[in-house]
Parts: structure tokens; sequence; C-alpha cells
């Protein structure tokens, strides 16, 4: 349940293109997150409702994304996430 889980909204002010602040960090936590072709190490409940959704890569990563779920995760995106981070807590 999403309700129960916390959250933090992360102000990235740039135009979005895969080369920019943004577009690596939504890159890296979809492929970080995302259990697409790995074995599942935090499975979605069985009441996700991706479960019944039309497109494999949602099914099959856990996420409600058919982007970047196959990519493999780069851990340089931390830091990108990391400078936005000090710069807005």
């Amino acid at each position: 349940m999403i309700g129960n889980m916390p959250f933090v909204c992360l102000p990235v002010d740039d135009d979005p293109h895969p080369q920019s602040a943004r577009g690596i960090i939504e890159r890296g936590a979809i492929s970080l997150l995302s259990e697409y072709g790995k074995p599942q190490f935090d499975a979605p409940s069985d009441g996700w409702l991706g479960r019944h959704c039309t497109r494999q890569k949602v099914r099959m990563s856990g996420l409600w994304n058919n982007n970047h779920v196959g990519e493999p995760y780069d851990p340089e995106f931390l830091e990108v996430m990391e400078s936005y981070v000090r710069t807005n807590v």
C-alpha cells in the first residue's frame, strides 16, 4: 500500500532530455528499482494492480513503467541525485 510508504519530492529544475539531471535520475532510479529480467528481490504485493496490466514490462518489473526497466543500473546516478538532495534539504 503506497499510503504507508514515505516519499520525498526532489525538485530538479532543468529541461527534460536524456542527458539532463532529471533524465539521469529518472533512468537510474527506474533501472535500480526494476525487477524486469532479474530474480525478484522485493516483489509487489499480491493485490498490486500492475499484475493485471497488459504490458509485460509493467507486470515483470514491479513498476508502472515501460521505459528503462530493462536497462542496467548505473550507480553514478546517485551522485547526481545526492547533489540535488544536498541543495534542497
